[in-house]
């Protein structure tokens, strides 16, 4: 250390020590976060996550930090500053009651999409089967084969880099009823039929890249993000396929951006083989999913 600086001196023992403790570092990062929303919250959790200490003893723990301890939180700010996603920084993002590993190539799971899951828990029939298009991190097939041993859950993914993430939570959790095969929609899934399913595709107009927020724009993989017929193709395919993949009485719900709901309201309110078409909130009280139920399969023959 310079003569005069306060942030680090040279212990007995010959390891480098700082006389900064985890407060004043997450409050250093604080002034750092300029324009940053939750400036304050996302400080502790870089610190916490640097130091290995709960952000609710920071107050307490006054022992200086180790040299190495504010090298790292200094890099994660850095990254962060830069307009990196948070959950790409600190590597997992809770989704319901499961932590999942996220990073670059994987789209971060979002709180407004635990509607799905909350809707179609009970719809799924006993020892039924479900199917997810386009997994992501598997924050959906995981929280629905967390829930519900008895179930066995399907999944696609067209992304590789997607895939691996999914394939690494399902490691980490170990959860033996669910299994994810790379392809697009139900492209893996030939001869099968499903009970349930459920999506969160990308529904992005491409127009809209300009407008994103720069973390979702520069970091999250465009794959997940965007889709062509303004934003609709994806889930519109998906619509029509239903009428191969979707058991008769089958349930399945698809994630949107509200300008999005009307139309493809209308799309599947269309099809002949589906007997309901409706538009649900989520937890913010925003139209983003659409719910469709399928004929039982003698109302579909007459």
């Amino acid at each position: 250390a310079l003569p005069g600086d306060k942030r680090e001196k040279e212990t007995p023992q010959g390891s480098r020590k700082s006389t900064m403790n985890a407060e004043e570092l997450k409050q250093e990062l604080i002034r750092r976060f300029t324009g940053i929303d939750n400036a304050e919250q996302e400080a502790g959790w870089i610190v916490s996550r640097a130091t290995a200490i709960p952000v609710m003893e920071f107050f307490f723990r006054k022992q200086p930090l180790e040299e190495n301890e504010i090298r790292q939180a200094q890099a994660m700010a850095d990254r962060r500053i830069a307009g990196e996603p948070l959950q790409y920084i600190l590597g997992d993002e809770y989704f319901g009651e499961l932590l999942l590993k996220v990073g670059p190539g994987c789209l971060i799971p979002r709180p407004e999409t635990w509607g799905i899951v909350e809707t179609l828990l009970p719809q799924i029939p006993r020892n039924g089967t479900f199917c997810e298009l386009g997994v992501g991190s598997g924050a959906i097939s995981l929280s629905i084969a967390y829930a519900r041993d008895d179930v066995k859950v399907f999944g696609s993914e067209l992304s590789p880099d997607a895939l691996r993430w999914a394939e690494r939570n399902l490691a980490a959790y170990g959860f033996p009823n669910v299994e994810f095969r790379p392809g697009s929609l139900f492209e893996p899934f030939a001869g099968m039929q499903f009970d349930t399913v459920a999506a969160n595709l990308p529904y992005i107009p491409h127009g809209e890249k300009p407008n994103l927020q720069r973390e979702v724009r520069d970091f999250e993989p465009e794959i997940a993000l965007f889709a062509d017929d303004e934003g609709t193709a994806l889930i519109r395919q998906a619509l029509r396929e239903l009428d191969t993949f979707l058991k008769p009485e089958g349930t399945a719900m698809f994630e949107m951006g509200a300008e999005q709901t009307r139309p493809l309201l209308e799309f599947a309110a269309a099809l002949p083989f589906l007997s309901e078409a409706m538009i649900l909130s989520d937890c913010f009280g925003v139209p983003r999913f659409l719910f469709v139920k399928r004929s039982a399969q003698e109302m579909r023959m007459r």
